[in-house]
């Protein structure tokens, strides 16, 4: 634990060299950023932003790359009461054209309708009920923990892996995307699946790591969207390996999308599984694969949220369930599944605001959900640090997650039977 701490505090001061340094750098390489206040307050007084509009839970800034990094370090602050993360915003300001406002009410309407798409996203209720148990036993007896650890160690251990990080801005987080890729269309030929499509999706222009997006299934219909983001934090002044934040959840996706391209099972509905880039950057993957889903009227029913699943405190099988920026149908469907087909506690906890990628979906409409590893605050406390590694995190909560996963996908993709 002292070493832990020791690193901990080596990491704060190089940070903070780098606000020294560049104190005085002028705002290039211009983002747009939404963040709540509780993030705001946290913020050290030498990060170079600028206020564009304010309420009383939100500011609209203008900052920079370095503005992005101290935004990052002020969410890392554990607190009694969750504050949550930031949106960069910076396409949706671009794309804003109101009639004859000003640059100051610009900013106000902007940010208004950026806090009535979060606060009263309105999904029709959807009744869920248990149909398949049959199809989703004979898949979650496929879940195998093994491949799960050997999957995670070949993705975040920084001695056995080929990405030190997956930083989306990097070669490493390039490298990590076409890894997943290439892993997807290996288990497609192998299994003679014909009805798999894998394609990316840019992240640019400001960061270089596409989104993965996998399509299992032919069909046109309503599609069920299985998700985590793949990236790290940069290893500039330490490695990131990122095992937890988001190995664990990317590599429970990866064994959804591994039961479910070995086994023959075929379904009414399309299965969407995704990999985001730049989520650590305020959602900018998920920003743009929820754009081009609504550009091309890709329709999509619901939508399940992977974002760390591997660190059990004290060794509690309880999977929690995010109650903020989701659809309450969906997420009480997820308490019926875990008790149900995991048969392990249930339990309720809070995240702030727009915490992962879950978030860009719901705030475009679409119904999403999000199990997580624990309560918030007894989550794990060694996330964006070099100690946030495969060793401390349990092989059998993370295939709890993939079961969980699978259960979510057969039941509302509808197998044929």
């Amino acid at each position: 634990m002292l070493q832990h701490k020791k690193l901990a505090l080596l990491s704060l001061s190089l940070f903070s060299l780098i606000a020294l340094a560049a104190k005085a750098e002028p705002i290039d390489n211009r983002h747009i950023i939404v963040a709540p206040q509780c993030l705001v307050k946290n913020l050290s007084v030498s990060m170079n932003y600028k206020t564009l509009a304010s309420s009383s839970t939100l500011a609209l800034l203008e900052t920079n790359r370095l503005g992005i990094d101290y935004l990052i370090e002020a969410k890392n602050h554990r607190t009694a009461t969750p504050c949550g993360g930031f949106v960069d915003v910076t396409d949706a300001w671009d794309n804003y054209h109101s009639r004859d406002l000003s640059s100051q009410r610009k900013a106000k309407s902007f940010l208004q309708e950026e806090m009535t798409k979060e606060s009263s996203v309105k999904i029709k209720a959807k009744t869920y009920g248990i149909q398949y148990p049959d199809q989703v036993n004979q898949l979650i007896k496929q879940i195998n923990p093994s491949t799960i650890w050997s999957d995670l160690t070949a993705f975040s251990d920084t001695h056995k892996s080929k990405f030190p990080d997956r930083y989306a801005n990097s070669a490493t987080g390039v490298n990590a995307a076409n890894w997943l890729k290439e892993k997807i269309e290996a288990l497609a030929k192998a299994n003679n699946r014909t009805d798999i499509t894998t394609y990316a999706i840019s992240t640019g222009p400001q960061y270089k790591q596409p989104s993965i997006v996998v399509k299992i299934g032919d069909s046109n219909e309503p599609g069920v969207v299985i998700g985590g983001h793949m990236d790290t934090l940069s290893s500039s002044w330490e490695l990131k390996p990122g095992a937890d934040d988001d190995g664990s959840g990317s590599m429970a996706v990866m064994e959804i999308a591994r039961t479910l391209i070995s086994s023959n099972m075929r379904f009414k509905k399309p299965i969407y599984i995704m990999w985001y880039a730049a989520e650590e950057e305020g959602l900018v993957g998920s920003s743009k694969v929820v754009a081009e889903f609504k550009n091309k009227n890709i329709p999509i029913d619901a939508v399940l949220q992977f974002d760390m699943t591997g660190y059990a405190d004290k060794n509690d099988p309880t999977i929690w369930l995010i109650t903020d920026n989701i659809n309450k149908d969906l997420t009480a469907y997820l308490e019926t599944l875990i008790k149900t087909y995991i048969k392990q506690p249930v339990g309720y906890t809070r995240c702030g605001y727009s915490c992962s990628d879950h978030a860009s979906w719901n705030k475009a409409g679409f119904p999403a959900a999000i199990p997580f590893e624990a309560a918030f605050g007894k989550d794990n406390p060694y996330i964006h640090t070099a100690n946030d590694t495969i060793n401390i995190l349990s092989i059998n909560h993370m295939a709890n997650f993939a079961k969980l996963g699978i259960a979510f996908a057969v039941e509302l993709a509808e197998p044929v039977v």
